[in-house]
């Protein structure tokens, strides 16, 4: 199968991409204008935006690390395909509002994970 062939490579691009938002964690003030164009939350929205500025970096070092390890893989591509999923959906569903501008390649690169992430999954069965 061709995606089981290079599904590391796959593990190691979209780990890397997942891992971006440190930017928001690491630069609070400037990280969400240049990660997603949108001003930075304050009080207990930049808190928790900051957090996931940690967490979906560390869901992206768990994908690349699975690259190397084949019995995490079936487990941590399930559980980015969900949070990637869930981004897409909340996207989506602003879709046609000013704050997703910048936030739609992310729609289509992630719906491309998504998919490649269930169809190697399928083979798990």
């Amino acid at each position: 199968m061709i995606i089981a062939d290079h599904i590391h490579i796959v593990l190691l691009v979209s780990g890397a991409f997942t891992m971006l938002p440190i930017v928001v964690f690491l630069l609070p003030t400037r990280g969400p204008r240049l990660l997603f164009g949108v001003d930075p939350p304050g009080g207990a929205g930049g808190l928790i935006t900051r957090h996931w500025g940690l967490l979906a970096p560390s869901l992206g070092a768990l994908l690349i690390y699975a690259a190397w390890h084949p019995e995490l893989r079936a487990p941590l591509m399930l559980a980015a395909g969900i949070e990637k999923a869930g981004l897409i959906g909340l996207i989506v569903a602003d879709w046609k509002k000013p704050h997703t501008a910048h936030m739609r390649p992310i729609v289509i690169f992630d719906l491309v994970i998504v998919s490649i992430y269930a169809a190697s999954l399928w083979r798990y069965d």
